[in-house]
């Protein structure tokens, strides 16, 4: 039986959002019908290389890491024709898609999709910013076959208001985020966190985009009250260092850990009793899914869309209030208590698990269901 081969581009294999949900896809999909291969502007080894390499997957590098529009389309072009060919070019790369897809339909590739995963780039908002992304919008509306978005919002913002595209939430493996309080015993012990403590997470590479620094307020604000607690960032990105010397200078360095390269997350929303998410925007916070599936109580960002609020365990909160109004209402959740296993199975039926994901973009890819083949 031939594979489908889809070719997945966007820049570098980082821990980031939509790596995490093209591999978790990757995972749940049916690999004896379908294959993954990547392609990546930069050279450096990421995060999922060897695990997407298990899989079957292969890892490709553009000629160069310039960016320029000829490296890009004789890049690209090498890729097709020496490994292909391809029955689909999936592109991650927002509003560049368009060339890239212009790229894939000169190589004959049937199946060209273009993905939106933010609701915007946090890019200033110029002149040029928006011929460029009028120009890009277009050339995505005569290059793509389908259009995929991870929430209503984020569609409109790269296809536009009146496109016609596909919402594909970002799914998750269920069983993978059960809460278990055996998990969290063992994980707080690791920590080296006891029990009195009150855990807050974070879970977000550390870009302007998810807003640390609002995060250091609230910090400064829970030391004033002399809580015990522990707040915990897990991910990478170019602000770290600053966010680290941040929480040196008000004095919490003893209150906060940094973790880095974390493929458990499960164990740490299990250890934590609050997540916090006060980005200044999301397109779909896969990490909010998660914390509800863990029935983890959540604090996120108004900024952020509601389609996340699945569960009762969410309250938005907006970033332009004092931090000390989210530190009064994180007092006031500390002893708030609830049956965390409940929240798991209110998931199965909605578009957030991972196995209705995996059923609709094998569709997108062409695969026909068992049912279909043997009608």
């Amino acid at each position: 039986m031939k594979k489908i081969k889809v070719l997945h581009i966007f820049d570098a294999f980082n821990q980031g959002g939509i790596e995490n949900f093209v591999m978790n896809v990757y995972r749940n999909i049916d690999r004896k019908r379908i294959q993954f291969d990547f392609a990546f502007r930069y050279t450096k080894p990421g995060y999922f290389d060897k695990e997407a390499k298990e899989l079957g997957g292969h890892i490709y590098y553009f000629l160069s890491e310039k960016k320029t529009l000829k490296n890009y389309a004789h890049s690209i072009t090498k890729i097709i024709d020496e490994y292909g060919p391809y029955d689909a070019v999936h592109s991650h790369c927002y509003f560049f898609s368009g060339y890239i897809l212009g790229i894939a339909k000169k190589c004959n590739v049937p199946i060209r999709i273009a993905h939106s995963h933010d609701t915007q780039k946090g890019r200033k908002e110029t002149l040029y910013r928006r011929i460029y992304e009028n120009y890009m919008r277009n050339r995505i509306h005569k290059n793509a076959t389908v259009m995929l978005s991870c929430s209503r919002a984020a569609g409109e913002y790269v296809f536009g208001n009146n496109a016609k595209f596909q919402v594909l939430y970002n799914g998750i493996d269920l069983n993978r985020f059960k809460y278990s309080y055996e998990l969290r015993k063992i994980t707080r012990e690791n920590l080296g966190i006891k029990d009195h403590e009150f855990v807050l997470l974070n879970v977000a590479r550390f870009s302007k985009q998810k807003n640390h620094t609002y995060q250091i307020k609230i910090i400064k604000e829970l030391l004033k009250r002399s809580v015990p607690f522990k707040y915990i960032f897990i991910g990478g990105g170019e602000y770290l260092d600053t966010i680290r010397e941040n929480v040196r200078k008000i004095g919490a360095d003893s209150n906060v850990l940094f973790l880095q390269n974390i493929g458990n997350t499960e164990n740490y929303y299990n250890a934590a009793d609050i997540f916090l998410l006060p980005s200044k925007y999301e397109g779909m916070s896969i990490v909010s899914i998660e914390a509800q599936a863990a029935g983890l109580p959540s604090l996120i960002s108004s900024a952020v869309t509601r389609e996340i609020n699945v569960t009762n365990l969410v309250q938005n909160l907006d970033i332009t209030i004092p931090a000390s109004q989210w530190a009064d209402i994180i007092i006031k959740w500390r002893d708030k208590k609830n049956d965390r296993s409940a929240y798991n199975s209110q998931f199965i039926n909605t578009p957030f698990n991972i196995s209705k994901t995996v059923v609709d973009l094998q569709s997108v890819y062409g695969l026909k269901s068992e049912e279909d083949q043997n009608k």
